[in-house]
C-alpha cells in the first residue's frame, strides 16, 4: 500500500465520519416522522448512487445473480431496519448519545461472531462488554431507583423513554451487525452496487408508512432531506467505501471514532444540549471497551499468546 493512496484514504474516511456526526442533526432539523426521513434518503441516495453506478460500470451482469440478489436484498431489509430504529431513538434521547449507544456495533458484531463459529468467549471480551455497559447505564443517566423501577410499575415517564430510546438505538446496532455479516457474504460484488441495490429496497419497504399528508412546508426543510439523501447518503457510502479498500483494519476502526465524537459536539452546538461529566465518562468507557476489541487488548498473558497464535 502506497503513501498517497493510504493518505486519501485517510482523508476520505475522516470526511466520511464527520458527515456521519452530523445526521443527527438534519434528522431532527427536517421535521418529519422517521418514515419519512429513511424514505428520502433511501430515494435520493438511489438516484446519486445509481448515476454513479452507470458512470462507474458497475451495473454489470453477472452482479444480477438470484443467490447475490437475495442476500443483498436480505442486508438491505436490515439495514434500513437500523435506520429506522436509530432515528426514532432520536425522540427519545439526544441524538449524540443515541450516536454512542449505536457505536457499540462493533462489541455485537464481535459477539455473533463468536456465537456463530461457537468459539468460547474470552474472559478479556466479557470484561469489556460488561464495561460498555457500564457506559451505557451512565450515558442513559438511570440511576439506581430507575434500575429497579424497570422490574415494577415504578418507572418514570422520563425514565422509561430514555431506556426505550436507549433500546431502540442498540437495537439499531444489531440490525446492522446482521447487515454487516450478510454484507460480507457477497465481498465479490462492489459495494456501491451493493448499497444501491440496499436503498432502493428502502424505497419499496418505506412507501406504504410514508406520511404523504404531511411533508414539508418549508424549503429548508427540504433541503435538509437532500442533504440527507444526496451528501449523507450518497456521497458518503461512495467515499467511505472506497476509502476501505485503501485504509487497514486497525485504522479504519481507530478512524470511526470521530463519528460518535462529531455527533457529541454537533448535538451540543446545534441544540444546547447539555453533556454531563457522568455522560462524558460513559462515552469514555464504551470507546475504551470498543477499541480493546478492535485491537485484541488481552487482560491476561495467556490470552495474549493465545490471539498471537492465531493466524
Amino acid at each position: 500500500m502506497n503513501r498517497s493512496s493510504n493518505t486519501i484514504g485517510s482523508i476520505e474516511l475522516i470526511l466520511a465520519m464527520i458527515l456521519s456526526g452530523t445526521i443527527g442533526y438534519f434528522v431532527i432539523s427536517s421535521g418529519q416522522a422517521f418514515w419519512n426521513v429513511v424514505l428520502f434518503r433511501c430515494v435520493i441516495g438511489t438516484l446519486v448512487l445509481g448515476g454513479y453506478a452507470y458512470y462507474a460500470g458497475l451495473l454489470r451482469r453477472e452482479y444480477f445473480q438470484r443467490s447475490v440478489l437475495l442476500m443483498i436484498i436480505l442486508g438491505g431489509i436490515t439495514l434500513v431496519g437500523n435506520w429506522i430504529f436509530l432515528f426514532a431513538s432520536f425522540n427519545y434521547i439526544p441524538f449524540s448519545i443515541a450516536t454512542v449507544a449505536y457505536h457499540m456495533q462493533p462489541l455485537f458484531l464481535v459477539l455473533t461472531g463468536a456465537l456463530l463459529t461457537k468459539e468460547k468467549l474470552s474472559g478479556s471480551l466479557l470484561f469489556w462488554l460488561a464495561l460498555a455497559l457500564v457506559g451505557l447505564f451512565l450515558i442513559a443517566e438511570l440511576d439506581f431507583n430507575e434500575i429497579k423501577a424497570l422490574f415494577s410499575d415504578d418507572m418514570s415517564r422520563e425514565g422509561a423513554s430514555a431506556l426505550f430510546g436507549l433500546l431502540l438505538a442498540l437495537g439499531a446496532a444489531l440490525l446492522y451487525t446482521v447487515t454487516t455479516l450478510v454484507t460480507k457474504k457477497v465481498s465479490q460484488v462492489p459495494s456501491t452496487f451493493v448499497a444501491l441495490v440496499q436503498v432502493i429496497v428502502g424505497v419499496f419497504m418505506l412507501l406504504p408508512f410514508a406520511d404523504f399528508d404531511n411533508l414539508p412546508t418549508q424549503t429548508s426543510q427540504w433541503i435538509d432531506l437532500l442533504i440527507l439523501g444526496a451528501v449523507l447518503t450518497g456521497f458518503m457510502y461512495i467515499i467511505m467505501y472506497d476509502s476501505f479498500q485503501k485504509l487497514p483494519t486497525s485504522l479504519i476502526a481507530l478512524l470511526s471514532f470521530i463519528y460518535p465524537i462529531t455527533a457529541l459536539f454537533v448535538d451540543h452546538l446545534a441544540f444546547a444540549t447539555h453533556i454531563s461529566l457522568t455522560q462524558i465518562l460513559g462515552v469514555i468507557l464504551i470507546l475504551l471497551a470498543v477499541s480493546a476489541v478492535k485491537f485484541n487488548w488481552a487482560l491476561s498473558k495467556k490470552e495474549s499468546k493465545k490471539q498471537k497464535r492465531k493466524p
